[in-house]
């Protein structure tokens, strides 16, 4: 085997290690925004008593609701993340629109009739959420930046 042939399966193998890492960093991030907001969920409505009423809705919000729609939420911004992140300025313009995205969501609890506490949690759910999807997407991006192209 030439050093050629060496050296390219090395690189092959550190884009591999970057991929799989990238991939764990992603998931791990969607698993914990996932568990905040069930933890939110958990003290908030069983322990303090508070309901998440949504009358537009005709619904109280309960913790399927919480997880899938965090996990929903996750894996758009995950499949986002990594197609946008392939370019050379995508991450940042990934950021801006997950950005924007997070600010709108912040209006769904209010359009939706929720007052009082259950709005505060609402919201707060959105940014912890958020916040969490962001911080911990960025991170799984920016972890192999030689696989970008000049885009």
């Amino acid at each position: 085997m030439t050093s050629t042939q060496k050296a390219t399966r090395a690189t092959q193998a550190s884009q591999r290690t970057s991929t799989g890492a990238r991939a764990l960093t992603s998931t791990l991030t969607i698993a914990i925004a996932t568990l905040a907001a069930l933890l939110i969920w958990a003290i908030c409505v069983p322990l303090l008593g508070i309901e998440l009423d949504v009358p537009q809705a005709g619904m109280t919000v309960g913790p399927i609701a919480i997880a899938v729609s965090a996990l929903g939420g996750g894996i758009a911004a995950w499949g986002l993340q990594a197609t946008m992140g392939r370019t050379r300025r995508g991450l940042k313009a990934w950021t801006v629109v997950a950005l924007v995205v997070l600010a709108l969501s912040l209006a769904g609890p209010a359009l939706s009739g929720a007052i009082g506490a259950a709005l505060s949690i609402l919201e707060i759910l959105h940014i912890v959420v958020g916040t969490i999807l962001i911080v911990g997407l960025r991170r799984a991006g920016r972890a192999a930046p030689a696989r970008r192209s000049n885009a």
